[in-house]
């Protein structure tokens, strides 16, 4: 789970990606759309991301690299294959992080596509299999080489620029607003919820673990779950990636 510290390569393979995108799709909606993500994924995304949503009788989706699925990642429990089993059955959106969490720009492309098979796999053990499954990137760092091949695999794909998705987006490099323990960035989600349900459009919103003392990457539960009801008696539509997407017609 640790975010590697991007190297020079990386901060300019994500401008690439971010300043020459693929086709572009519109997203006009005067309605607020909101998807609660989770990243890696810990156990208490499963146990407390996922009830919190749950109570709130809505779906969150969780990107899953199987490599984590039964282990300790830095001493933090991680997803069980129980937990996948039961985020499926509850309705969750299992999605791809690749199998083995690393950077894009570390694999070939052949390597990347056995990468992701071997995921795909996993995940379908679970779910039964899906078709055009969603994608995060590992660590935020993409690579322009393969973007092509996540366009081809997947249904869309997930960065970590901040920003809301309306008007003019790539489907392969979505906006998203993380969520930490630190105040700066509780306050910024907070910021971000609101200008969405006044102007609408679509807002992604990824955490990694969900506690009362989270990790330095994870969310308090309290504001998690403050967030989630705000999300709901502001009116916004909350939906997973992919049912966000279907509804957005991308």
């Amino acid at each position: 789970m640790t975010q590697k510290i991007g190297t020079f390569a990386d901060r300019i393979n994500n401008r690439l990606v971010r300043y020459f995108p693929g086709p572009a799709a519109r997203i006009e909606t005067s309605e607020p759309i909101v998807s609660f993500t989770f990243d890696d994924v810990p156990a208490s995304a499963w146990t407390a991301g996922a009830r919190i949503l749950e109570n709130e009788g809505v779906c969150g989706t969780f990107y899953i690299a199987g490599v984590f699925i039964d282990k300790y990642d830095e001493q933090q429990q991680m997803i069980s294959t129980k937990g996948c089993s039961e985020l499926a059955a509850a309705g969750h959106e299992l999605a791809c992080h690749t199998f083995s969490h690393r950077k894009l720009s570390s694999f070939s492309r052949r390597g990347l596509e056995a990468d992701l098979d071997r995921n795909d796999t996993v995940l379908g053990s679970f779910d039964g299999g899906r078709h055009g499954r969603n994608f995060s990137v590992p660590f935020g760092m993409a690579s322009p080489v393969m973007q092509s091949l996540l366009r081809r695999r997947f249904r869309t794909a997930r960065g970590i620029m901040p920003g809301i998705n309306r008007g003019s987006i790539d489907p392969y490099n979505l906006a998203a607003v993380e969520l930490r323990a630190d105040q700066n960035y509780l306050d910024a989600a907070d910021h971000w919820l609101e200008d969405v349900l006044q102007k609408g459009g679509w807002l992604i919103i990824f955490t990694h673990d969900v506690s009362r003392t989270p990790s330095f990457y994870g969310c308090p539960e309290d504001r998690f779950q403050g967030l989630v009801r705000r999300a709901v008696s502001g009116g916004a539509k909350i939906m997973t990636v992919d049912a966000a997407a279907t509804a957005l017609g991308l």
